[in-house]
Formats: C-alpha cells, sequence, structure tokens
C-alpha cells in the first residue's frame, strides 16, 4: 500500500515535471438584464381633412407600451381652440403590448396632443393635429352679362361655373331663378363646372329680370351670383298657332309653303291677316318680315300695319289703292307697286310710305324704291322708338325719322294687301315682332 501511494505521487511530479497540468474549474456567475418601458402612438400625426361649419371632428390616438416593463402614462393634454380630449382615464399603467386609446375631437385649426409617461428616454410624445374649415362653393355667371337687353323673339343661352373645394361640381346643388318667373332651372353641373339653361323669350315675362345662379354644397353652404337682365316682348310667327292669326277676304295661311298668302294674281282681291295672341306697344317696336310682291301684272301692293284694338271695329279697309288698311285705326307702312293718281300717291314708280289712321292721302313720308316686281323675295325692318321711325328693305334705309303720329296705344301686328284690274301675288313670310319695353344701353 504505501508503494502504491508512493508511486503516485512519483507520476504526479513526473508529470510537473514534463509540463503537464491539472485542469481547474472556472467560476460561473449569473447577470441580471435591464428592462424598460417604451411608448409609441400611432398616428403620429392627424388630420382631420375639411370640416362643414358647426361639424366637430372625430378621431382617437392609441399609445401602446412597445417595451418590457411596465409604462406609466402620467397624463394627456390637448392644447387648441376647438379641441378637447375625450373620455379617457389618466394616470394609467400599461403592461408591455397594452394600448390606452385616447379619443379627442375638434376642430378646424390646428392643435397639439401631448402624452406625458414615463419612458426614460422619450417621456413626452406630441401628435399635431388639424382640420380645415370647408369653404362655401363658387358660383360665376359667364353669360349674359349684367344690364343685357334680349331680343323679344330669340332665345338665349344664360351660362355659368360652380366649383367647391370638397365636393365634384357635378354633385353640387345647382339653381337659376327668377324675381319674376321664379325657378328656371335645377340642372346639375357638368364635371367640370358649366352649367346652363335655355331662355325662351315666349314664356318669360316681358320686362326686368334679376336672374340668380345658386350653388350648394353638401355642407349646405350656399352661393349666389345675380345679374340684372331686361326682356323685351315679341314673337316670331313660327312660334305662334295658327289659330291665333285672324285672316279675312283673301288672305290664308298656305301650310305647304309656310307663308302667308294675302292675295293671288287674281283681280279686285283684298286680304288681311292680324296677328290676335297678343298686342305690343306701337310706339316701341320692331317688326322683320319678308315679302313677296310679282306673279302678276302690277298692282297693288301690301302694308304692315299696327291695328289700334283699342279703336278698330274690324280687319279689313278698302281694296283697290286702299291696299287693305284705308280706313284702319294705327298706322300702316306700304310697299306700293301701281301708280295711283286718285288716292294721292307721291310718284309713278314703287315706294315706301307711312300712313297713319288708315289715310291714304298725304302719307307723312316716303321714298321711291327700285324695282320691287322682281319675282324675288325681299327683306323689310320697321323699327319705331318713341316717334322716331326706320324703315329698311334689302339691308337699305329708306326712311329714317322723328313723326309725331307714332303714338302708344295697343296693336294687333298685320298685313294687308289687295288688287284691282291688275294683279300680283301678294305674300309674307319670317315673321318676327318684338316690343320694346327695355331701355338700350
Amino acid at each position: 500500500m504505501r508503494t502504491s501511494l508512493l508511486l503516485l505521487l512519483a507520476f504526479a511530479a513526473g508529470c510537473t515535471e514534463y509540463g503537464i497540468e491539472e485542469k481547474k474549474e472556472e467560476p460561473t456567475f449569473e447577470e441580471d438584464t435591464p428592462t424598460f418601458p417604451d411608448v409609441a402612438v400611432s398616428p403620429t400625426a392627424i388630420d382631420l381633412g375639411l370640416l362643414c361649419p358647426g361639424v366637430v371632428g372625430e378621431t382617437t390616438v392609441e399609445v401602446s407600451n412597445v417595451g418590457d416593463s411596465a409604462l406609466n402614462v402620467q397624463a394627456v393634454e390637448v392644447v387648441g381652440d376647438g379641441w378637447a380630449l375625450g373620455e379617457v382615464t389618466v394616470p394609467a399603467t400599461l403592461q408591455p403590448g397594452e394600448v390606452l386609446v385616447i379619443p379627442v375631437t375638434g376642430g378646424p385649426g390646428d392643435a397639439m396632443l401631448t402624452v406625458h409617461t414615463d419612458d426614460p428616454e422619450t417621456p413626452d410624445i406630441d401628435v399635431p393635429m388639424w382640420a380645415v374649415l370647408d369653404a362655401a362653393p363658387t358660383a360665376t355667371i359667364t353669360a349674359p352679362v349684367d344690364g343685357e337687353v334680349l331680343a323679344g323673339d330669340v332665345a338665349a343661352t344664360f351660362t355659368g361655373l360652380v366649383a367647391d373645394d370638397r365636393d365634384p361640381a357635378d354633385t353640387l346643388a345647382v339653381a337659376w331663378s327668377s324675381d319674376i318667373d321664379g325657378v328656371l332651372s335645377t340642372a346639375p353641373a357638368s364635371a367640370t363646372g358649366e352649367t346652363s339653361f335655355a331662355w325662351d323669350p315666349t314664356v318669360r315675362t316681358a320686362g326686368s329680370h334679376r336672374v340668380t345662379l345658386t350653388a350648394t354644397d353638401t355642407c349646405g353652404q350656399a352661393v349666389s351670383q345675380t345679374v340684372t337682365i331686361c326682356q323685351d316682348q315679341g314673337y316670331s310667327a313660327d312660334n305662334l298657332d295658327l289659330s291665333t292669326w285672324h285672316f279675312e277676304g283673301n288672305a290664308r295661311w298656305d301650310g305647304a309653303n309656310g307663308w302667308v298668302e294675302l292675295t293671288q294674281p287674281s283681280a279686285n282681291q283684298s286680304g288681311t291677316a292680324f296677328q290676335t295672341a297678343t298686342t305690343v306697344g306701337a310706339d316701341n317696336v320692331s317688326i322683320d318680315f319678308r315679302f313677296y310682291v310679282s306673279g302678276g301684272d302690277g298692282a297693288d301692293g301690301i302694308s304692315v300695319t299696327a291695328l289700334d284694338s283699342s279703336r278698330m271695329t274690324g280687319f279689313v279697309g278698302s281694296s283697290g289703292g286702299g291696299l287693305g288698311y284705308a280706313g284702319l285705326p294705327g298706322w300702316s307702312i306700304e310697299v306700293d307697286t301701281w301708280y295711283n293718281a286718285e288716292y294721292g300717291d307721291p310718284t309713278q314708280e314703287d315706294h315706301v310710305s307711312i300712313h297713319f289712321d288708315g289715310e291714304p292721302f298725304g302719307p307723312a313720308a316716303w321714298a321711291a324704291l327700285p324695282e320691287m316686281e322682281d319675282g324675288a323675295w325681299h327683306d323689310m325692318s320697321v323699327i319705331v322708338l318713341a316717334r322716331h321711325v326706320t324703315v329698311s328693305i334689302d339691308g337699305v334705309t329708306y326712311i329714317d325719322e322723328d313723326l309725331p303720329g307714332f303714338t302708344a296705344f295697343p296693336a294687333y301686328v298685320g298685313f294687308t294687301a289687295a288688287t284691282g284690274s291688275v294683279t300680283n301675288y301678294h305674300l309674307i313670310d319670317a315673321l318676327t315682332v318684338t316690343q320694346y319695353v327695355c331701355e338700350e344701353g
């Protein structure tokens, strides 16, 4: 036994001698990892967009603990006019992964939401917030212009533009209205904001109108623009019911050709045609039409007559050189194609002349004309404006002067014609009548 122990000791000593050492165990220590709370908010900024007047925007902010130890939310505050916190309980402790929802109301304007916590790195987090007050839409009338006078026989188109910062233009409520005739149109605008409607003078009240374009957005905000226009009164033969025409003698409506036939080229005919649906003021009126005085051997002619409806006893005057107007109260402007000395014709040439109260003798004004019996239609325009009269044929002005006989009276506008032993077709077409109830300029 003693020998074995000695051998072991000797072996151990030999190992040391030859560099072999005994392996020793290293001590181990467990280290503690520190933990911290970590705050996060979502969203990091809030835009409530456009708000209608009186409307409060609503939103929420989520405060989260993304750390690994409890987070203390110590306080939450909102600074900004009109902004406020909803119902939320603070202080609050959030365990890792927990979320605190903070409701917020407010706008328009800017505000700042601040969250105060014990996060050691970012104890305070700011969330900017904002909202914009919705603006009222815009409405602009582009035609007609303020103060414009509308013709009595021509349809007009009213146009405008509407727009809004929030709503598409074609979703806006659009209305055109008149202070005299009420609502004119409620058709929506186009996607690009164009709005229009057709103004029909035949169904509109004559005189001054304040026409308003109004646009209303989905917030209920409305904006308007108004123009003042004046509608002259009048009509076109094309838009009149034939039942409103009074035909006498040989006059008739030629439906096949769409014109009024006063006489055929037959001896001793006379015809009158008056539009009786409405009267016009005889002292402020424009009458445009076309006439044809050919097809026979030369007589007698036509007249355009403003028949005084307050004094009339009939629609037919004497024929022959009286051209069917002689004896009718009012005024007549004749195109005479036959010289009648017994009626005091001022010239042997074709002529135009003005007569009052059916008196064919002694015209108040006259002018010689070129040959009217040329187989062609001729354009004639008569404008009476408070004693001043202008008469033009085929674009040439033949009479342009003041005549005191043009007084105010309610008149039926019509035409007369006659033949004698010598004849012609006497035809009328394209009648347009405008009563000037508006002051020009």
